[in-house]
């Protein structure tokens, strides 16, 4: 079957984890994906974490299924092959500081010269307008400018709290792969090519709409908010679960699953608005309550009322769920230097084209003499390349 992007090519110069991620989702769903890394260390992203045995989790995760040329961009003969390149290619990708690609003669204005119907995608830190769009960001700084810090600190007056993951880096990669994948279908039905911008500020924005528009609205900001029938509960034998009650018609059945039906009627949780109010004598109630049995006893009777509910897991659980295999959400994946590979899947299914991951992520420069190559050039041209640094 073939995949929705087969035939979509992808030339990346992203690095780090903000674009690389954006790449992987579209090499996943069928294109073709060229990493172009600086000769000599590449993407920065390649040390980041590795492991003595050389395995390296954050670019095995955030490049998989490429490939990989090396080449100066910013030299004249690297230009000249970034100009032949982009004829060829639908979808150019970038993520340096506003203002790098035009600096070294490979920028929109420049490239779309040479292939009108080019789709120009840059993410950015902060925008491309402001006085902040020219200036370099990491995950750290878009967490913090966003109001996701102080958010997950419990509000204002409180100690910001750092998300994990590089969230900002993370969020920003799926609506960068949005965008792209918009700009796709745009050139698909009005023949146009384009520039792209997104940005790690304006992702984080996006992943707090629920509490920026209250916020937009009020003036004010929530601290941090218990929720008694929304939250996890630490049972007998230690390991956690969760519940998330918000219709009325689970309520009485969560009373019923954790043996308390006295609680169904008790006017001061009986109905959702006692229920905040008192929030926290509830939720000692109930901790109290499921501490007194093992998890899986409360998971067993949540689900047979059709209480939503579900383990906390650890990665360990993850990995022994076999829930997540099932779905393709984790897979085993052939690596040419690690026997027994698994990786993160795909997270969605289509039922006629359907996504696959590609491979491991390349060496350095793996696929450099065959990118060359298959531009006509030959063997001496891409020896003097190499002699003079260019590749």
């Amino acid at each position: 079957m073939p995949a929705p992007l087969d035939g979509i090519k992808v030339l990346d110069f992203t690095r780090f984890q903000n674009g690389p991620h954006a790449t992987v989702m579209l090499s996943d769903m069928g294109a073709e994906v060229l990493k172009v890394e600086r000769p000599g260390e590449g993407d920065p992203g390649r040390a980041l974490g590795r492991r003595p045995d050389g395995f390296c989790g954050y670019f095995e995760a955030l490049d998989r299924g490429k490939k990989s040329m090396t080449l100066d961009f910013g030299s004249p003969e690297g230009q000249q092959i970034v100009y032949e390149l982009v004829r060829e290619y639908d979808v150019v990708t970038e993520n340096f500081r506003p203002g790098v690609m035009d600096s070294l003669g490979v920028g929109y204005d420049v490239l779309k010269k040479h292939n009108p119907k080019l789709i120009f995608a840059t993410n950015s830190g902060f925008g491309p307008q402001g006085e902040w769009a020219k200036r370099g960001s990491f995950d750290i700084v878009a967490q913090g400018m966003s109001g996701a810090m102080v958010a997950q600190g419990g509000g204002p007056g409180n100690i910001p709290v750092q998300g994990p993951w590089g969230l900002a880096d993370q969020v920003g990669s799926m609506i960068f792969a949005f965008g792209i994948m918009s700009a796709i279908v745009a050139r698909e039905r009005y023949g146009i090519g384009q520039r792209l911008d997104v940005s790690q500020l304006g992702a984080m924005t996006t992943l707090q709409a629920l509490s920026v528009v209250s916020h937009l609205h009020t003036g004010m900001q929530m601290g941090r908010f218990i929720n008694p029938t929304f939250t996890a509960y630490q049972c007998s034998d230690d390991l956690w679960f969760t519940v998330g009650v918000l219709t009325p018609k689970h309520w009485p059945l969560l009373c019923e699953a954790a043996e308390r039906p006295d609680l169904i009627t008790d006017e001061r949780v009986a109905e959702p608005f006692a229920r905040a109010e008192h929030r926290d004598w509830l939720h000692g109630e109930l901790s109290e309550t499921f501490r007194r049995k093992p998890s899986q006893h409360w998971l067993d009777r949540l689900v047979e009322r059709d209480v939503p509910c579900g383990p906390v897991h650890d990665y360990a659980a993850v990995t022994a769920d076999p829930q997540f295999w099932k779905n393709g959400y984790l897979i085993d994946l052939e690596h040419p230097n690690f026997p027994g590979h698994r990786t993160v899947g795909i997270p969605l299914t289509m039922s006629e084209t359907p996504g696959r991951v590609q491979g491991p992520a390349p060496e350095l420069g793996q696929h450099t003499e065959e990118t060359l190559l298959a531009m006509g050039m030959d063997w001496d041209k891409i020896s003097a390349l190499r002699d003079s640094g260019v590749i």
